[in-house]
């Protein structure tokens, strides 16, 4: 009897430690096949692994086209392209101007244009870059910077211009719902609903430009919309977007290794940190 009720008790724990054991093995195993695998062997399922500080700063794409055959396709992306030297670009630069935070953005936007400028002394002679400001009140600030009003680019030939178009904000809008020159399309319908929803969004207008002004920049053959506090480097001088490509942000502006390394560097040039993390565009 006690030999019988050993072995019940043996049974009963190796049906309750087995599945366990099983399952230990079978993590353990996944472990190591992780660890062996490489960064190429994860590329062949299809598995991107972000490669930051990449020697070419190439960004690579591997596309599976045949899922029978599991035949991989890998194109190779510049971070900065640059067509040939012969080639005709036209590109314009879209931003919006708020007239009534002028104590806050009349630098800023002197700084954008500083920027502008020393970019095109790198430009090809056959390249053309326009600014393109969106403002509700053309006024002093535009005329020192010979900045044109409501006018648009007639031909590939002309010089780089800076060019401010009219733009009533959304807030400002209430029941009028009026194109403020020939080159804005508004929809009153849409233009009603963004003064009843989005009034208060202190960035509608940012976008909305983009939206209503499309005749304004129809002309170009690349746009890129963006913020005045920013500013643009030497390299864009010869950049383009790769194979016609549309290259958006993807947020996460900050990580815990930039932040920390920001702040050794810092500390090592004797500045002041402000510890401030994810700063959005303007970072």
């Amino acid at each position: 009897m006690k030999i019988i009720s050993k072995l019940n008790i043996s049974s009963k724990f190796a049906r309750r430690i087995l599945p366990l054991l099983s399952l230990g093995v079978f993590i353990f195993l996944l472990i190591r096949i992780s660890r062996n695998s490489s960064y190429k062997d994860l590329q062949k399922w299809g598995i991107n692994i972000p490669r930051y500080n990449a020697p070419n700063r190439v960004i690579n794409n591997s596309q599976i086209l045949d899922d029978k055959t599991k035949k991989n396709i890998k194109q190779e992306l510049p971070l900065i392209h640059r067509p040939s030297s012969e080639s005709k670009v036209l590109r314009a630069l879209l931003t919006f101007y708020p007239n009534d935070q002028k104590q806050a953005f009349e630098s800023e936007f002197r700084w954008f244009y500083h920027s502008w400028t020393e970019m095109m002394i790198n430009e090809s002679s056959l390249w053309r870059t326009d600014l393109i400001v969106y403002a509700t009140i053309y006024e002093s600030i535009f005329k020192d910077l010979n900045c044109v009003h409501n006018q648009v680019r007639i031909n590939a030939e002309e010089k780089p211009q800076c060019r401010v178009f009219s733009y009533i904000r959304i807030k400002d809008r209430k029941s009028k719902h009026e194109p403020a020159t020939n080159y804005q399309i508004i929809n009153e319908k849409r233009s009603q609903l963004l003064h009843s929803y989005l009034s208060n969004y202190g960035y509608v207008d940012s976008i909305n430009t983009v939206w209503e002004y499309y005749h304004s920049y129809s002309m170009y053959d690349y746009i890129l919309r963006t913020d005045l506090d920013c500013f643009l480097t030497s390299n864009f001088a010869f950049y383009v977007p790769y194979n016609q490509s549309l290259l958006v942000g993807r947020g996460g502006y900050s990580t815990l290794f930039n932040s920390k390394r920001l702040k050794r560097i810092a500390h090592d040039m004797n500045w002041g940190h402000a510890d401030k993390k994810s700063l959005g565009s303007t970072w």
